[in-house]
């Protein structure tokens, strides 16, 4: 079981520095030897997401749900899909679920409220901004009822996916400079005292 948490450890890993298909293999793998685990198949999931493949992100949140219909946490992943995906609906029912689990999500309150508003729900949308602004203040923890295991820690899905994109981005710009027209530019760059052109 210690080789399958390094194996997950390093998905995860990969899948933050934006290396999705290294990533998707150590998943696969997961899956495949232990088609019970629902981190695995969420992160998958998540994996999926991020290489725009619909249809096998969703299946994928949906295994997981089913392996562990009581964490929260399951749900607001879910949900956090189908939203991108315009389920709208599907994505609302997530985070009330997510929320009957566990009222102070602040997260999945947030989130249950932008898709309100963009719903023309207006007065349920600022009473969950409302909510999450409270608990944001006086943070509480999670309840992940019913699972085994030892407790994980909170993710923000929208917030790796933006620290992905900026690893990416720098690495990018890291990338340029080792090329002959990048090194270029930046020794011009430094030459005129530090001013862009």
């Amino acid at each position: 079981m210690k080789n399958d948490q390094q194996k997950f450890d390093k998905g995860v890993e990969l899948l933050r520095a934006g290396s999705f298909d290294k990533s998707l293999s150590i998943f696969n793998e997961l899956v495949k030897a232990n088609p019970t685990n629902g981190d695995f198949w969420s992160e998958r999931g998540v994996v999926y997401f991020h290489l725009k493949k619909k249809k096998q992100s969703l299946a994928d949140m949906d295994e997981a749900v089913r392996l562990q219909p009581q964490k929260p946490y399951r749900y607001s992943s879910r949900a956090y899909i189908r939203g991108h995906f315009k389920l709208t609906q599907e994505a609302i029912a997530d985070y009330e679920k997510a929320i009957e689990l566990d009222p102070e999500d602040a997260v999945a309150q947030n989130n249950l409220g932008m898709l309100q508003e963009q719903q023309g729900y207006k007065k349920e949308a600022k009473k969950r901004f409302d909510i999450a602004d409270d608990l944001v203040e006086k943070p509480k923890g999670s309840k992940d009822l019913g699972v085994q295991g030892e407790p994980l820690e909170a993710r923000n899905i929208q917030q790796e996916i933006n620290d992905a994109k900026k690893t990416q981005s720098l690495w990018s710009e890291l990338k340029s400079l080792t090329s002959k027209e990048g090194r270029e530019s930046f020794e011009k760059f430094v030459k005129s005292g530090f001013k862009s052109s």
